[in-house]
């Protein structure tokens, strides 16, 4: 994937299988998917800027209701010794 190609983010978050679950279920709301496409291109970049960051885990990532956003519940970053 490159930094331009968040049409491809989609589809690979398209093919997760909690895909179902971001397009909404059982009265939910569809998920805030460019938000969480935007979220892996803002890290993507971070990562090429920064070539001492070794990995990035972010877990859990909420992502809310389409319009709302994704947050970052909590994060980790590994920086290569």
């Amino acid at each position: 994937m490159c930094n331009s190609c968040p049409a491809a983010i989609l589809e690979a978050l398209g093919k997760l299988r909690a895909a179902k679950l971001l397009a909404g279920v059982r009265g939910a709301p569809p998920a805030d998917v460019e938000a969480a496409a935007q979220v892996v291109l803002a890290i993507g970049r971070l990562m090429q800027s920064v070539p001492a960051i070794a990995e990035i885990d972010i877990n859990p990532l909420m992502v809310h209701a389409k319009g709302d956003g994704a947050t970052a519940l909590d994060a980790l970053v590994v920086v290569a010794p």
